[in-house]
């Protein structure tokens, strides 16, 4: 029987693809779209969430790279304010608690090397 494989490639690429396409169909369409949308904040926050569906919300880069988005979206949502230094903090600080709780709950099987069930002469 013959296995089908998907590249994941092909899913990420035909999303980004896909939402390029609409956007500038509405451009040429003469359609306002807010700049909020279309932005760079908005584009890594699209890239980070396509790694995370891809990984099954598993990798910590793609958590990185979405947080990273969110705290330039919300600079530019609120300019005022002091985002970059609250929201780098609070990622390193969600990092860190991500990577204890990781330390403490997940467990592996260490060998054993200190049993001699090779000896010599049995």
């Amino acid at each position: 029987m013959k296995q089908h494989v998907r590249n994941k490639a092909y899913l990420a690429g035909g999303i980004i693809l896909s939402i390029l396409g609409v956007l500038w169909l509405i451009h040429a369409l003469g359609i306002v779209v807010p700049e909020i949308i279309v932005s760079f904040p908005s584009l890594i926050m699209l890239i980070g969430l396509i790694t995370l569906i891809q990984t099954k919300f598993k990798s910590e880069v793609a958590w990185v790279i979405f947080g990273f988005g969110v705290i330039l979206m919300l600079n530019k949502l609120f300019p005022n304010q002091n985002i970059w230094q609250i929201g780098l903090a609070g990622l390193l600080l969600i990092l860190g608690i991500y990577y204890l709780i990781k330390y403490f709950t997940e467990t592996r099987e260490i060998p054993d090397f200190t049993s001699n069930n090779d000896q010599p002469g049995d």
